[in-house]
């Protein structure tokens, strides 16, 4: 059932995350773990409004195929395999990210410690919402503001953590 899923996602976009993965110590420079991460903007105003695109993109797949997928495991059953799988590819991306983050631009300084793992963990819960958010457009008809208003929380956290830290 999960490689169904991931069939579905957009592999054009796919790939395009992970060239801009491999781009992030050229566009980010040699600069420390934290900095990349949290200062520079690519990763939250480039590559996390990338990954909401493709979560969109899902989302609109999952509603064409939606009726027949509700016929052949159940309405409830197939509601909660999408939300899961959402989550799961949220979480894995993070993931990717940080670990990724971590060979790019070495370990988090000391001194660093508790803004980044602070960034991290609040990262994750606002992606993870900005995933429910678009993922509420399931049975729904396509519409922008599903993709638009989980962009604007993402401007706005990066913003309002940078302006705090």
């Amino acid at each position: 059932m999960i490689k169904k899923w991931f069939k579905l996602l957009d592999v054009k976009v796919m790939i395009i995350l992970i060239m801009m993965l491999f781009a992030s110590p050229i566009l980010c420079g040699k600069n420390t773990y934290t900095i990349c991460l949290i200062y520079s903007n690519y990763l939250c105003v480039y590559m996390n409004n990338v990954f909401l695109l493709m979560n969109y993109q899902f989302t609109a797949q999952c509603n064409r195929l939606l009726s027949p997928i509700i016929t052949r495991i159940g309405e409830q059953k197939t509601y909660t395999s999408v939300y899961y799988f959402l989550m799961m590819v949220s979480f894995i991306y993070t993931m990717i990210i940080y670990i990724s983050y971590a060979f790019f631009f070495g370990g988090i300084l000391p001194e660093d410690m508790f803004v980044t793992i602070l960034f991290m963990i609040l990262n994750l819960i606002v992606t993870f919402i900005e995933t429910t958010f678009i993922y509420l457009q399931i049975g729904q008809k396509k519409n922008f503001i599903y993709l638009a208003l989980p962009i604007f929380m993402n401007f706005l956290f990066h913003i309002v953590y940078t302006k705090l830290f």
